[in-house]
């Protein structure tokens, strides 16, 4: 294929992409799902169904429920609230880096908690709890590990 081809073939399939993009009102389909807090109450529902799931496949004892509660309830999910897009565009593009700025130390603070929690959460596991619990933790290739 001489260069001529191959450059009229790349700028179809640009403009092929670019229509898909424009057809959708500029959106190129990422970011709308549950898991992109579009969907807060779902993504919640879906949090507290693993959470379940989780808390069943480890057959928890009651000395280990205490640590469990506190694991569960320092989930960042829960705290994950994004700057409200409308508001971000009315801000310039230095307050718009704050507030982005400002919401990553929120989850940073967040993620902190729940590593303390996580840590003592499984420090009270037995070995053969650490290793479900391990294995159904995103991480290891998805969440169920990849299975």
């Amino acid at each position: 294929m001489n260069k001529t081809v191959k450059m009229l073939l790349a700028g179809a399939a640009i403009i092929a992409v670019s229509t898909s993009v424009y057809a959708r009102g500029g959106d190129c389909g990422f970011g709308d799902g549950p898991m992109m807090g579009k969907d807060s109450a779902k993504m919640e529902k879906m949090r507290e169904r693993h959470l379940a799931s989780l808390h069943d496949e480890l057959k928890l004892t009651a000395q280990q429920e205490t640590a469990w509660k506190k694991f569960a309830a320092s989930t960042p999910m829960a705290k994950m609230d994004r700057p409200d897009p409308k508001e971000l565009e009315k801000l310039n593009a230095p307050q718009r880096m704050e507030k982005m700025l400002e919401h990553m130390r929120t989850m940073e603070k967040n993620m902190t908690t729940h590593l303390a929690a996580l840590k003592e959460f499984y420090a009270a596991l037995t070995p053969e709890q650490q290793k479900a619990f391990d294995d159904e933790m995103p991480g290891r290739g998805g969440h169920r590990g990849g299975k």
